[in-house]
């Protein structure tokens, strides 16, 4: 881990002397070096992590490691529903991400949960860096309890209420929660994710 971290902190020195210089080779140089240093720090939890969703019920089916080598999720699971919480879709997650989810649904007491996905092998909008989704350790939330993200956010109504429980929550379950006081990208939904990061 130390060699991981040494290797890290050069490739950061030199991507930032290279923004004195050229922007543009310095941000397709930064999209190259994190999406060559993000994989290396990934960690599925192993049998252990497994273990803890069976302990907390969690019905899921293992699909092992997946995705290309350009978006790789470690010890992947697929999810239909949570214990207490149902999901509008299936998603597939790394397993600490499924883990914290749970998490975050008994700590919010979401009984109905619709979602814009989890794993997609995509850049983020505006970038070539790999987004967490292409990790398998994000996923979006549009809807949780009849409580919509874009209709219902930073209203003084029990659904606004509701959210903002809800982003409480996530800010201690995640490393990285946007909603739509983030930008516009996030009009509609709170997009969580465990990347580098230090929550809200």
């Amino acid at each position: 881990m130390k060699g991981k971290i040494y290797f890290a902190i050069v490739l950061v020195v030199v991507i930032g002397g290279l923004q004195f210089f050229n922007s543009h080779v310095y941000n397709t140089v930064r999209a190259s070096v994190y999406n060559t240093v993000r994989p290396l720090f990934l960690n599925g939890g192993g049998d252990s992590c497994l273990q803890d969703l069976d302990h907390m019920n969690v019905q899921y089916t293992k699909i092992d490691n997946i995705g290309q080598d350009r978006c790789p999720v470690k010890n992947a699971v697929r999810i239909i529903n949570y214990p207490h919480t149902k999901l509008s879709a299936p998603v597939i997650l790394s397993c600490p991400s499924a883990k914290n989810l749970a998490l975050f649904f008994t700590d919010t007491g979401a009984r109905n949960v619709s979602t814009f996905g989890t794993y997609n092998c995509k850049t983020r909008r505006g970038s070539s860096i790999i987004s967490e989704h292409g990790y398998g350790t994000a996923i979006d939330i549009s809807e949780i309890d009849s409580a919509s993200v874009q209709k219902d956010w930073n209203k003084d109504t029990k659904e606004g209420e509701t959210l903002r429980n809800a982003h409480q929550s996530a800010c201690k379950r995640f490393s990285n929660v946007l909603t739509p006081d983030s930008n516009a990208d996030h009009a509609d939904h709170f997009h969580l994710d465990n990347g580098f990061g230090f929550g809200c």
